[in-house]
């Protein structure tokens, strides 16, 4: 171990960097994966409002009212800082939307940060009136900040939710101005009050995205208590019973710990991958299958007439674990069709896309024959000779035809998409949102592919407030 970067030497190294990013540090790669992910993710806000089982959560955060100081976005008020926050990112991940997957020296790690931090830090960055070069490079030195801690764990998933708060706590320094040791004891109070849903997808719980909310309510709370005087820990992390350390067994320094620093300061991580369905990325082969076999049924018969299948079997090779998406699709509402295979394949092969106006309870419900294929397909495991994983869906005809389709599970996740995806992507949320203006609309692509160039952020941010 070098002494350079012993507990608690390691924090205070990330922090200091975490405090002194500046745009000018940042590669070409940072600011153009982050310029999509902006427009991406701003769709996802106007996309995830319209789930309707979050109202009650809107109306009462409106209704507790407050120091009107931040703007909640797809609205036409504004709540303290706290709650807008929280608003923000839950409509972000409201139909689990977004994008995530931190890439760290070449590992592709699975992280739910994005989702937080980037309507987090619009809503800061509206109140602050920040320089769209700033507002690019608080955002990135929280993620990479993050990243390198989360590289460390020695179980990653699902212990990356438990960092979000941290990533939260991090952007909020930035906007507060804290220096290193200032930016450490908010952290330290978002590490030992950190929110995990705890696998809540297993039993279908709209926890999910609450805990995105709440992280960044936490950030808040925890640059509050540190400009407060608070005095947090040595190490909120690697030190005693710190949030890494007790993932270890017998506490103590996980064995990627010094790698956590290689290159610090000169190369900066963030998330990369892209979500292509509502639902997460893992849905994505299942919905390619659904859609190609759609293709080749209409190639067949000049159409698609879900009156002519008989039954939708869906199929992970044994490479794929299983998880929460293989659960059966048995509730009809908005997040079991969010985590189900089943549903994804089923919905492109039904409407030949999955999109946010498709996965929600009242459009399922108008669909009987969608949510009868679906409710009636099987969700099975077989056996890929070459161990490739895979995700296989085949459709039986009424009339004795069978139509089979096959893609990669992995590959399928990562692709990164096309300009014009992103944007079509975007499009289509505001659509189904159905309240933003078409200028407004063309607006924000344009200004999300030049952000570095603005002088204050809120021309952006005032486009997302919908009178």
């Amino acid at each position: 171990m070098s002494d350079k970067y012993a507990p608690p030497k390691g924090i205070d190294a990330l922090c200091e960097n975490a405090a002194s990013v500046s745009y000018e540090k940042l590669s070409e790669d940072n600011v153009r994966i982050f310029k999509d992910r902006l427009l991406d993710t701003t769709g996802c806000m106007f996309g995830g409002a319209i789930v309707k089982e979050d109202n009650f959560f809107t109306e009462k955060l409106k209704d507790w009212g407050g120091k009107p100081e931040g703007a909640v976005f797809t609205k036409d008020f504004r709540l303290p800082m706290p709650h807008a926050v929280m608003l923000n990112c839950l409509y972000a991940r409201a139909n689990d939307f977004g994008n995530m997957f931190f890439h760290v020296h070449g590992d592709r790690i699975a992280s739910h940060c994005g989702e937080t931090l980037i309507p987090m830090g619009l809503t800061l960055a509206d109140a602050a009136g920040t320089k769209g070069q700033d507002f690019i490079a608080n955002n990135i030195a929280a993620e990479d900040l993050t990243s390198r801690i989360l590289y460390t764990l020695p179980v990653r998933w699902p212990t990356d939710m438990l960092l979000v708060a941290t990533a939260a706590a991090a952007l909020a320094s930035r906007y507060y101005g804290f220096d290193g040791p200032t930016m450490k004891t908010a952290l330290s109070y978002a590490a030992a009050n950190a929110t995990d849903p705890g696998n809540a997808y297993y039993d279908y719980s709209q926890e999910f995205k609450y805990h995105n909310a709440d992280s960044a309510r936490m950030g808040i709370m925890a640059a509050e208590v540190a400009k407060g005087g608070w005095r947090g820990y040595e190490d909120p992390f690697f030190g005693h019973w710190g949030l890494v350390a007790k993932q270890v067994k017998d506490g103590g320094l996980p064995a990627l710990y010094e790698q956590a620093f290689d290159k610090l300061g000169e190369v900066f991580f963030t998330e990369e991958s892209f979500k292509r369905c509502p639902g997460g990325i893992p849905t994505t082969s299942a919905a390619n299958c659904g859609k190609e076999i759609r293709r080749q049924i209409i190639e067949a018969d000049g159409k698609f007439d879900p009156e002519k299948v008989k039954q939708v079997h869906v199929a992970r090779s044994s490479t794929v674990r299983y998880n929460y998406y293989s659960n059966p699709f048995v509730l009809r509402n908005h997040t079991n069709a969010l985590f189900s295979f089943q549903f994804s394949a089923c919905c492109a092969l039904y409407h030949g896309a999955v999109g946010v106006d498709h996965v929600q309870t009242d459009a399922i419900l108008a669909n009987p024959l969608l949510y009868k294929l679906t409710e009636e397909s099987t969700m099975d495991v077989f056996e890929d000779p070459n161990g490739t994983p895979l995700m296989k869906v085949t459709v039986e005809m009424k009339d004795g035809r069978v139509f089979e389709a096959v893609y990669h599970y992995s590959a399928s996740m990562h692709e990164y998409p096309t300009k014009e995806f992103i944007e079509s992507k975007f499009r289509a949320q505001v659509a189904a949102f159905g309240k933003l203006p078409k200028a407004n609309e063309d607006k924000i692509i344009e200004l999300a592919s030049k952000i570095e160039t603005l002088s204050d952020m809120r021309e952006y941010t005032e486009l997302l407030q919908v009178k």
